[in-house]
């Protein structure tokens, strides 16, 4: 989701149309339009609007969440568990991650599972955190303290997609407790 308010102040404050934005940013009308209208978007789109405006494409993101710095240690042990599994590290991502993710899936199913989704992908090219939300309750799991973290990502076989990782907080660390892709 995008900030459709934002995206019509930024375009305010430039006296920019619709049309205007649409020419900078190398997109439809109808797909400025739309954006304005509903608030959504590709993150192909929502990198376009920002570099129109000059901006990182997280700046755009519709509130209802809670910010995230790149030397966040949620973030970090996000990102850390990542590169293995874009590295095809996935015997290892199984036992970086916490007690509650090897409960629910042992090593050999998870290497299967992984592999039939993430090698057709191909390698990664791009992410960027879009949403980080924090619980202390998530449907399916005990009271905890978790964060999810939603990622707009590019592969080289699919330009765009959402990744979801669930982090859970136990004894002073940050561990993967869950993992989606879209």
């Amino acid at each position: 989701m995008i900030d459709q308010e934002l995206i019509k102040k930024l375009r305010s404050k430039k006296s920019w149309s619709q049309e205007q934005l649409s020419l900078v940013a190398g997109l439809s009308l109808r797909t400025v339009q739309r954006i304005e209208n509903e608030g959504k978007c590709s993150f192909e789109s929502k990198k376009a609007i920002a570099a129109a405006f000059d901006l990182n494409p997280d700046s755009l993101s519709a509130a209802g969440g809670v910010s995230i710095s790149e030397d966040d240690d949620r973030l970090i042990s996000a990102m850390t568990w990542l590169k293995r599994v874009d590295s095809a590290d996935y015997e290892n991502s199984w036992e970086d991650a916490g007690q509650a993710f090897k409960a629910r899936v042992s090593r050999s199913d998870w290497i299967e599972k992984i592999k039939a989704v993430r090698d057709p992908l191909g390698n990664s090219e791009m992410r960027a955190i879009h949403h980080c939300s924090e619980h202390v309750t998530l449907p399916g799991a005990p009271d905890g303290v978790y964060v999810v973290l939603l990622f707009e990502s590019a592969f080289n076989n699919k330009r765009s997609c959402e990744e979801k990782i669930v982090l859970e907080k136990s004894v002073q660390q940050w561990s993967v407790v869950g993992y989606f892709i879209n």
